[in-house]
């Protein structure tokens, strides 16, 4: 994430020591309270807080002598201004009137939620704060999170974000991983503000129109007779066929079909050159020859050679990058790691459009031939480059109505795998919960939180074929890739999901997006609703799915189900950016207050009690409002109105704009009984549905009670109260018990 550009405020220490700081606007997180002494370790603490969107109150720039009222009034207007009063406790706290009376006691007096924490050990008993300290919530210490599993895994994450960090950023701005303590203050903080780590960006391309998903046929994805294939040197290729990377029964088939089609391998090639020499002010060559060398200086690039400074040209940046690659695979193939060089597809466009009714979105992907080696190549090249600078991979959003979508055609040589994710959902009566996994660590994206199920899209696997199994080939030798085949192979070669347990209503592609991490790739976005048992905990049917499913562990080191609603499950884990940013989507596509198959429609807003159920439809721009209950089958139509505290039952149809008010009783059977007269209870069979009708724009006034069987007509209002026993004619109005017309009102 991109981070705003600030003021920057500066003090002058005794020792002549400059330190500065950020200014930023507004209201603050949190106010930082400390002793003088330790400004060095709090301005750290702010650079840390700052760098993950938590915006400390901190005065640098005003540390006088001695404290006036001027003074006093800033620091008084900083505590109201933030959310959170903290304080970083050491010995000599204890001798600060203003600390405890003015910053402490004011805090405490405007109702503030007080963190301590105790950077140096405090003695309760003598402590002047021992009156607040019931009122204060105390942060983890080293001393503390040692004994806590969560917090030591998210220690880990955190060297993994800074590993990460150091691919792609020279300067190494990241978490101070010299004194832990700054890292436990921040991930407290994190947890109080419900507040995630995320490393990484994730920008949307194109998406379907508000909680739909395309259509199969409305998203077309071609493979096109292009190609970017970069070869391992000579003497690297060699060794790499002896250890197996070539593996014949990996690549006969693509090789086969390369062949018959012959595509062009210029075009990207030039295209990666055009997006070098566009910016070769950013990447001159001296600069990059100097990256290059200090890359090198990595034991396991021993092989590698690098021309002089003098002579190096952008052929032989790409010839080292390539030897590079070469190396790397050659040494994890040596420690008995399982690789070899399969296809790839790479991304060569994107637009997207309408149909002629303009209701639903087109989307058009263009994907070119590439493989493993390749993508790796253009991987760590993408390293080097973003190490010196990233700009020149940032995508800008489209400039006028004629252009929808972004344009990524200039990346396209480094977007050498196009990839498809998404979460898996299931719901029950107490709730939503997404399934989240964490990757394993030799991966990309490995040791984060991520995706329910991610896969790369494959030529072999997810490609139209003939009859006789053969790849399809349209006239200009395109081939076609089916979007629904990949999601499906994902969610049984990952998950273990079978049709059976898949809700086909709620499952499906809606969004494209671009993932700038450590990686720069295009994903295909995606969502499934299961079906689980009500009987069994949905740990138990994950892990017995994952167990049979064939990539299950192959990928994922751990899984686990959190709620939907309770972003606080995500603080203290290091997320890629499209789980996150796809998460924040889930909260509105995945409905607590629906059950299978349910409709809902765009703009409808359905209020906290409320629940509707299976097969029901409720049209667009509705309004439910708290404890209403629709039940199974019922038919609602655009912009109804239905007030508190009703029931609609099966068999009841509202037809467009109908109101319903408070307290409103549809009747479904006409003559309730609980037993027959043998004696059994009553059930199903012994009644009769009598469906309901209510008429466009008609309204119904609070306590009225609806028979079942009646119809009442369009424009028509029952008064409060009424007792509706009898069709309702269009555009009358009736009141009383039995209800009784009293006026016409068309």
């Amino acid at each position: 994430m991109e981070k705003k550009n600030h003021y920057t405020n500066e003090c002058v220490l005794e020792n002549g020591e400059h330190l500065s700081i950020p200014e930023m606007a507004g209201n603050k997180d949190v106010f930082l309270s400390y002793k003088r002494e330790n400004v060095r370790y709090v301005v750290r603490l702010y650079h840390e807080l700052d760098h993950h969107f938590i915006k400390p109150w901190l005065d640098i720039s005003e540390l006088p002598q001695h404290v006036g009222d001027e003074y006093k009034d800033k620091i008084h207007k900083g505590i109201d201004s933030s959310k959170y009063f903290l304080l970083i406790y050491t010995k000599d706290v204890e001798k600060s009137d203003f600390i405890i009376n003015d910053e402490v006691g004011y805090a405490k007096s405007k109702g503030k939620k007080i963190l301590f924490y105790p950077k140096e050990p405090i003695d309760i008993e003598t402590s002047r704060l021992k009156p607040y300290i019931k009122d204060i919530q105390w942060l983890d210490t080293e001393a503390t999170a040692i004994h806590q599993t969560k917090v030591q895994e998210a220690l880990k994450d955190e060297r993994k974000q800074e590993e990460l960090s150091r691919l792609v950023n020279a300067r190494g701005d990241f978490s101070h991983h010299d004194d832990q303590s700054l890292f436990l203050i921040r991930i407290a903080m994190q947890r109080v503000l419900g507040k995630t780590t995320v490393f990484g960006n994730y920008q949307k391309i194109c998406g379907a129109h508000y909680n739909g998903f395309y259509s199969p046929d409305n998203f077309c994805i071609k493979v096109i007779n292009k190609s970017l294939f970069i070869d391992p040197p000579a003497d690297f290729k060699e060794q790499l066929e002896k250890k197996k990377f070539y593996r014949k029964d990996k690549v006969e088939a693509v090789e086969n079909h390369l062949k018959d089609i012959c595509p062009d391998n210029t075009q990207l090639l030039r295209k990666l050159y055009d997006f070098l020499n566009d910016n070769a002010e950013r990447y001159p060559l001296p600069l990059l020859h100097e990256r290059l060398s200090a890359y090198l200086s990595d034991d396991k690039y021993k092989l590698v050679k690098i021309p002089s400074s003098d002579s190096f040209t952008l052929d032989a940046f790409v010839d080292v990058i390539a030897q590079m690659v070469s190396c790397a695979f050659i040494s994890d193939l040596d420690k008995g790691m399982v690789m070899f060089n399969g296809a790839e597809l790479g991304v060569y466009s994107i637009s997207d459009g309408r149909t002629q009714n303009a209701e639903n979105p087109i989307i058009d992907m263009e994907l070119y031939y590439s493989d493993y080696f390749t993508f790796k190549c253009m991987t760590e090249m993408y390293h080097v480059l973003c190490s010196i600078d990233d700009k020149p991979f940032t995508v800008k959003e489209p400039d006028g109505e004629e252009k929808r979508v972004p344009d990524i055609s200039r990346l396209s040589p480094f977007l050498c795998s196009l990839g498809l994710g998404g979460f898996v959902a299931v719901r029950t009566r107490q709730g939503s919960s997404l399934m989240w996994t964490k990757r394993s660590g030799n991966i990309s994206s490995g040791d984060m939180w991520h995706f329910s199920y991610d896969e790369t899209v494959s030529l072999l696997k997810d490609a139209v074929t003939e009859p006789d199994g053969s790849i399809a080939l349209d006239s200009d030798n395109r081939v076609t890739i089916d979007a629904s085949k990949i999601l499906y192979r994902a969610l049984k070669e990952e998950v273990g999901a079978t049709g059976l347990s898949i809700d086909e209503d709620d499952l499906g592609l809606f969004e494209v997006g671009l993932i700038k991490s450590e990686r720069l790739e295009v994903e295909l976005i995606s969502h499934a609703v299961l079906h689980l048992s009500e009987e069994r905990t949905i740990d138990e049917q994950i892990m017995e799915m994952h167990d049979a499913a064939s990539d299950g562990y192959l990928e994922v080191s751990k899984i686990e189900f959190l709620p939907l609603r309770d972003a606080n499950a995500l603080v203290g884990r290091l997320l890629s950016p499209e789980s996150y940013a796809i998460y924040q989507r889930m909260k509105t596509r995945i409905k607590d207050y629906a059950g299978k198959r349910a409709k809902i429609g765009d703009n409808t807003v359905v209020e906290p009690g409320s629940y509707i159920e299976d097969e029901a439809q409720v049209g667009d721009y509705c309004k439910i409002h708290r404890n209403v209950h629709i039940g199974k089958g019922v038919r609602i139509g655009d912009y109804c109105k239905i007030q508190n505290n009703n029931s609609i039952y099966p068999g009841v149809t509202l037809d467009y704009g109908v109101f319903v008010g408070t307290n409103v009783t549809f009747i479904n059977d006409k003559y309730p009984r609980a037993i027959r007269r043998d004696g059994q209870p009553v059930t199903g069979r012994d009644w009769e549905m009598k469906p309901t009708f209510v008429g466009r724009g008609a309204s119904i006034g609070a306590g009225a009670v609806i028979m079942c069987g009646v119809n009442i007509g369009p424009w028509a209002m029952v008064g409060a109260g009424a007792v509706v026993l009898e069709d309702v004619p269009e555009g009358a109005v009736v009141v009383g018990n039995p209800a009784k017309i009293i006026r016409y009102d068309l």
